[in-house]
């Protein structure tokens, strides 16, 4: 067993000690109560660093597990489930007709994602789902450029 094997970075331990070993970690979990000592991370902890004084595991994953159960104790501790969330908005009937009109009438996927203010990508998506997909780029480029059409919003043309 390697006890004397040093982490990369030190760790700063609550009781104003820096870490630098694995003995020096076992020391400072060994005076934390019962209570905390047999708490899910520093269980987890504990079986990191026995890995990797016995030079089975990995002095990174020890050192991972003992801040993780650090920032247990000081209150920080992140959500494992947490997700951001997105929320899907609904397409109304009058964006719905809108979008057909813009399609219609020679609009790009930029444009049209300006005037709706959805990404280009949903609005590439939704005009494929309502059956009026916008035109590949290639077909764009072959249409002489007095036939491409130029919306302007409202605040452009005032």
């Amino acid at each position: 067993m390697s006890w004397d094997s040093e982490f990369a970075e030190p760790i700063d331990l609550p009781n104003n000690v820096v870490a630098t070993t694995l003995r020096q970690v076992t020391a400072y979990i060994s005076e934390l109560p019962d209570a905390e000592q047999n708490s899910r991370e520093w269980q987890n902890a504990r079986q990191h660093i026995l890995d990797a004084a016995d030079q089975v595991g990995s002095i990174w994953f020890a050192r991972i597990a003992i801040i993780q159960a650090l920032q247990r104790d000081r209150g920080n501790v992140v959500r494992r489930n947490f997700r951001p969330r997105f929320r899907k908005r609904s397409w109304s009937p009058e964006e719905l007709t809108l979008l057909n009109k813009l399609v219609v009438a020679g609009a790009s996927p930029g444009t049209a994602a300006e005037a709706l203010n959805r990404t280009e990508e949903t609005i590439r998506i939704k005009a494929r789902m309502i059956g009026c997909p916008f035109p590949h780029r290639n077909e764009i480029k072959r249409q002489p450029k007095a036939n491409r059409i130029v919306l302007m919003s409202s605040s452009d043309a005032t």
